[in-house]
């Protein structure tokens, strides 16, 4: 499982390799043990790994962790006949020692004093990995690629014995980011869709929302697929969120706003041709939507997963919000105004946009975000009403894949045979058309 030591001579030629043989040792075996009693969501395993200097917040914090890997089978079963979720059961979820040649750190002088207090002969602001993937109510559930995230643990050493101190922070360094496992009352469920088990993790207070999106789940990826094809996944993990303190842990550096829901990824692996730790995941706000507005923002997140390794970062989002829009949207009104209130009262009371909403304009909030998202709505609608859905997905992969200007209008050049501007005066010829 640890392979840090694999670098040790086996005949040690000093002293010093023989102390970072048996340290390394040691710790490996704790982090062992540790992986394994989080997984079994065995609480009082976890206890006793702790020092018993640990910080109360830090403690607390991993029993969160443990109680939301338990797996009490009587709990399940009720669980189950109620209509509640399942403890999570990941497909990969342990700590090993990290390779690193960065200079050693060290705990602050409170800690340490208080460690040889309690008779310790070592400590070490140890340098670990996380390895992870999740999977869900059932292994392998959602069966995603494996993650690693690099954090550091304090350990203390008592004769040849190790525990648990802290994190980081004991180091004056910040916390690792929180993953869905450390936030309390998570609950997830498997749901089958088009290309396996996909999840619905939560947390308390989204019973109804939860057991909606169970029934929209599956209908949603097809409908992304009838669009875009099956060259994506087919299933997704979708997070619903009850408190602002979840979603923006869960979805850091996204504007809450109005909004009803962000998808995040971790990263893009090329080589493999797969985006790494996408979820959806739901702002409060989405619990109070009516069932067909929540899955309209189910289809239109779902195009984002869908279309993750054909964006570009900076791409514009006209086309990049445009099109899920009108995934998420599409056979859900009989008329333009339904779709696009705010944008048919701007077209009728000033004239169509002089130009496809800027980057800007979606992130400004009330009225402003309304219309560009609408515009964006429009502009996807007219081009697949007039050229159709297969020309509209081209122009997707020709224009959001870049952001070099001069790339995007040739992509427009060569999708629909017009320039950037006889498209933008095409489409609002088009709106007013709409309007009347």
């Amino acid at each position: 499982m640890i392979t840090s030591t694999s670098s040790v001579p086996a005949t040690p030629s000093t002293a010093d390799n023989v102390y970072e043989a048996q340290r390394s040792a040691g710790v490996t075996a704790l982090l062992d043990s540790f992986s394994r009693a989080v997984v079994r969501g065995d609480r009082r395993a976890v206890a006793a790994l702790l020092d018993e200097s640990a910080p109360a917040a830090f403690r607390n914090r991993l029993m969160v962790v443990t109680a939301n890997f338990a797996d009490d089978s009587s709990a399940s079963e009720s669980a189950s006949s109620e209509g509640r979720g399942s403890a999570l059961r990941p497909a990969v979820f342990r700590y090993q020692l990290a390779p690193t040649e960065e200079a050693e750190a060290l705990v602050s002088s409170e800690v340490q004093e208080a460690l040889d207090e309690q008779g310790s002969s070592d400590s070490w602001v140890a340098p670990v990995e996380l390895h992870h993937a999740l999977g869900g109510a059932s292994k392998p559930g959602l069966a995603e690629p494996e993650m690693v995230d690099s954090a550091q643990l304090v350990v203390a050493r008592y004769g040849d014995s190790w525990k648990i101190v802290g994190d980081a922070t004991l180091a004056g360094r910040p916390a690792a980011d929180k993953q869905m496992w450390d936030l309390p009352g998570l609950e997830v469920r498997d749901v089958r869709t088009a290309g396996g088990e996909s999840v619905i993790a939560s947390y308390p207070d989204t019973a109804t929302e939860v057991g909606r999106l169970q029934e929209l789940l599956g209908g949603a990826v097809t409908a992304v697929t009838d669009f875009w094809g099956t060259a994506w996944p087919q299933r997704a993990l979708v997070v619903a969120t009850a408190r602002d303190a979840e979603f923006e842990a869960l979805a850091p550096g996204s504007v809450i706003g109005g909004a009803a829901a962000a998808t995040v990824y971790d990263r893009i692996d090329a080589r493999k041709r797969v985006a790494v730790g996408q979820r959806v995941v739901l702002t409060p706000e989405a619990r109070s939507l009516p069932t067909p507005a929540l899955g309209v923002v189910m289809r239109h997140e779902l195009t984002h997963v869908a279309a993750r390794l054909s964006t570009a970062v900076g791409a514009p989002m006209w086309i990049t919000e445009g099109v899920p829009e009108y995934v998420g949207r599409k056979d859900t009104y009989r008329r333009f105004a339904d779709a696009a209130p705010e944008l048919a009262a701007e077209v009728t009371d000033s004239g169509p946009p002089a130009a496809f909403p800027s980057d800007a304009a979606f992130a400004a909030g009330g009225d402003a975000s309304q219309l560009a998202y609408q515009s964006a709505w429009s502009i996807a609608a007219y081009v697949a009403q007039r050229y159709g859905e297969t020309r509209l997905k081209q122009l997707y992969l020709g224009v959001a894949s870049t952001v070099d200007v001069g790339r995007q209008d040739a992509a427009i050049a060569t999708v629909l045979g017009i320039t950037r501007a006889e498209l933008v005066s095409r489409w609002q010829r088009w709106l007013t058309e709409q309007v009347r």
